[in-house]
């Protein structure tokens, strides 16, 4: 009887050994030949299913990127308010084995996607879905803030920051400093939000006072 091969966990495998290529290799030294091999599959096998290397590229790129919002979800559903937020930060971090894994890959298409303008675009998507779900939490964590568009990119920009320098510099940056540094920082907007709730109701009592 043939050998039935499901397609999609095949081109899951071969977006697996491209990850682990890129992320041992580099991405520019990462060959359709050395993707292959890690793949356990023919260069052959590999084009059936990616026309080159700059679609097998972007298949991984979306596919780390599928999995972190996968992970996310599944955090944030058991989480509200604040914890939820942080649940969903935390998964965005190098904090183990995969994820530095995926920041790796992910420093690596960064740098690839200057000059290339898929790549580029996947990136400008990446951020705009990664930015609405960073707002859309802020906005459920601390809902007496007016606007927390401010807040999403100063988030956003922070984790970008801890990401590559603690996957630059892995025992400078351990998982537990990391998460300290995001709390501090969550800490700051509930500071903020409670000042100025604060204030809100010093100026309605004042108001109330001249009638």
């Amino acid at each position: 009887m043939p050998k039935i091969v499901q397609h999609d966990q095949r081109r899951a495998a071969i977006a697996a050994a491209a990850w682990r290529t890129i992320a041992r290799d580099g991405l520019d030294a990462s060959s359709v030949r050395a993707i292959a091999r890690d793949a356990g599959c023919s260069t052959g096998v590999l084009a059936h299913y990616f026309p080159d290397k700059d679609a097998l590229l972007l298949h991984a790129l979306r596919l780390a990127t599928a999995r972190t919002g996968a992970r996310m979800a599944t955090r944030a559903r058991a989480a509200r308010g604040v914890a939820a937020l942080r649940a969903v930060v935390r998964e965005a971090l190098p904090l183990d084995a995969d994820s530095r894994l995926e920041w790796r890959i992910w420093l690596a298409f960064w740098g690839r996607a200057f000059a290339d303008r898929a790549l580029a675009a996947e990136q400008r998507r990446r951020y705009l879905t990664w930015r609405r779900v960073i707002r859309t939490r802020l906005a459920a964590a601390f809902p007496d803030r007016a606007s927390v568009d401010d807040d999403a990119d100063a988030l956003v920009a922070l984790i970008d920051g801890i990401g590559l320098q603690a996957t630059l510099e892995p025992s400078r940056l351990a998982p537990a400093r990391q998460m300290r540094m995001i709390d501090a920082h969550l800490g700051g907007i509930k500071k903020r939000q409670k000042a100025k709730v604060k204030s809100q109701k010093a100026k309605v009592r004042s108001g109330a006072g001249h009638f």
